[in-house]
């Protein structure tokens, strides 16, 4: 089992504003989480790290600021961790970490 996400697209109809994604894990698991964007001047995301515990829902922020009307990719990459891990940032600071991605594709139509 692994993490779901609530959608694999967003879709922006102005060059501003904000839309959530669910990342749920119904493991009995904890994952740590880390964003990347292929725009980060225009796209930045709360949290940007997390560990998200067994059983636990996070609601992924991903905010756009006013810019140019162009599609562009998130990447959340994922790994499970020791229940004892507390900081997602370290984990992938960490050697030989091979995480899994899963991509979202944000549409602009004006």
């Amino acid at each position: 089992m692994s993490l779901t996400f609530s959608t694999n697209s967003l879709k922006w109809n102005l060059p501003e504003g904000q839309n959530i994604v669910k990342i749920t894990n119904d493991t009995k698991q904890n994952f740590a989480i880390k964003v990347k964007s292929t725009n980060a001047e225009i796209y930045s995301t709360a949290p940007v790290t997390e560990i998200i515990k067994a059983g636990y829902v996070l609601n992924l922020v991903v905010v756009r600021k006013k810019g140019p009307m162009k599609d562009e990719k998130l990447a959340i990459h994922y790994v499970e961790v020791e229940p004892t891990e507390i900081d997602a940032a370290e984990v992938f600071k960490k050697p030989k970490i091979t995480p899994n991605v899963f991509m979202i594709t944000m549409k602009c139509e004006e």
